[in-house]
């Protein structure tokens, strides 16, 4: 299962895996914990949660 967060630091769309617990962010290096994240949409794989990615990007989110 994969979960799609946004950023706490720079507000981006991120992919996680739903039991990982922390998760560094890419885009400003900021160090998540992922029970604090806002969490936008699960998955079953990681294509799928790129899609929703994609969609919420397409919808002017960052």
């Amino acid at each position: 299962m994969y979960v799609v967060i946004v950023c706490y630091g720079c507000g981006r769309f991120l992919l996680a895996k739903a039991d990982q617990k922390t998760k560094s962010c890419s885009y400003c290096a900021a160090q998540l914990k992922l029970v604090k994240a806002k969490k936008v949409a699960y998955a079953r794989t990681a294509q799928e949660a790129s899609h929703y990615i994609r969609v919420l990007k397409s919808k002017g989110n960052r």
